[in-house]
C-alpha cells in the first residue's frame, strides 16, 4: 500500500508541474522555452494547480513522517516548523527583522493570510524543510529515522539556503513579494538568505530538543524512504528553467549545479 501511494505521489507531482505550466504559459512551452510567461486569463487556473500541489505535498510529507518519525514526532515537527516559520515571517513582513522588510502581493498569493503572510507560503516552506532534512539523511548515508545531529541540522539549513537562491528570484520577478530596500541579488537582500538558514536551524534544534528518542524502525524500499529527498534533488533544476526564461541566469546556473551536486553526492 505504501509503495503504491509513493509511486502515485511522484506521478501526481510531475503531472501537476506540467499542468501548471500548460495553464499559465501554453502547451508549446512544455517542450520549449516560453516567451509569454503569464497569461492573465489563465492565471487563476494555474494558481489553483499550485494550491493543490502544495496541499498534496504537505499531506504526503505528514504521511511519510508518520512512517519514520511516529505520530508524536510528526506532530512536533510540523507544528514547530509551521509556527516558527509563520512567526518569523510575520516579524519579517511587518517589522523587517530576520529576513528584511518585505511585503507580499495578496493578488498573487492565493489562500488565507495571517499577519500579512500567506498560509500557503508557510506550508510550502515547512514541506521544503522536511524534504531538505530527508535529502540530508540520503546524502550523509543515514537512516531517515536516526537521531537529529548537529551535522544534520547544519547540512539541512545550508541546503535550504542554496535552494532559496534559486526560488526567491523567481518569486520576486513574478511580483509575489518584494523588499522595501531591494538587495543586489535580483532584488533579494543577503539578510533574507541568512534568515532562512537561521529559521531552518531554529526549527531543527527545537525538534531535536523536544522530539521523542523513539523512532519507528520498520524498513521500506529506498524510493519510499527517500521520496521527499529525491524530489528535493529535482527541485533546483526544475526551477532553473523559469530562471533562464526570466533572464535570471546566475540563479538558473545555481539550480543546475545544485541538482548535479546533490545527485553526485547521493550516489557516492
Amino acid at each position: 500500500m505504501v509503495n503504491y501511494f509513493t509511486i502515485f505521489f511522484f506521478a501526481l507531482c510531475l503531472s501537476i508541474l506540467f499542468l501548471y505550466r500548460f495553464y499559465s504559459v501554453g502547451i508549446k512551452s512544455l517542450l520549449y522555452f516560453g516567451k509569454k510567461l503569464e497569461d492573465e486569463s489563465n492565471y487563476k487556473k494555474a494558481e489553483n494547480i499550485r494550491v493543490v500541489q502544495v496541499i498534496l505535498g504537505f499531506s504526503f510529507f505528514i504521511f511519510h513522517s508518520l512512517l519514520f518519525f511516529g505520530t508524536l514526532n510528526t506532530f512536533l515537527f510540523f507544528i514547530i516548523s509551521f509556527i516558527t516559520s509563520l512567526f518569523l515571517e510575520i516579524i519579517g513582513a511587518n517589522k523587517g527583522y530576520v529576513f528584511g522588510k518585505y511585503s507580499y502581493e495578496p493578488s498573487l498569493c492565493p489562500g488565507p493570510i495571517i499577519g500579512n503572510v500567506p498560509i500557503l507560503i508557510v506550508m510550502a516552506w515547512s514541506g521544503l524543510i522536511y524534504m531538505s532534512l530527508n535529502c540530508t539523511f540520503l546524502i550523509l548515508d543515514l537512516r531517515f529515522n536516526s537521531i537529529i545531529s548537529i551535522e544534520v541540522i547544519l547540512t539541512t539549513s545550508i541546503f535550504i539556503t542554496i535552494l532559496d537562491l534559486v526560488l526567491d528570484p523567481i518569486a520576486v520577478n513574478e511580483g509575489r513579494w518584494k523588499w522595501d530596500k531591494p538587495g543586489n541579488y535580483y532584488g533579494v537582500p543577503i539578510q533574507n538568505f541568512i534568515g532562512w538558514f537561521f529559521n531552518t536551524t531554529i526549527i531543527l534544534v527545537l525538534f531535536k530538543l523536544l522530539s521523542s528518542k523513539y523512532m519507528i524502525s520498520e524498513s521500506h524500499p529506498f524510493y519510499v524512504t527517500f521520496a521527499p529527498g529525491l524530489l528535493f534533488i529535482c527541485l533546483p533544476i526544475i526551477a532553473a528553467r523559469p530562471c533562464f526564461e526570466r533572464k535570471l541566469y546566475f540563479a538558473g546556473y545555481i539550480g543546475i549545479l545544485f541538482t548535479a551536486f546533490l545527485s553526485a553526492t547521493s550516489i557516492l
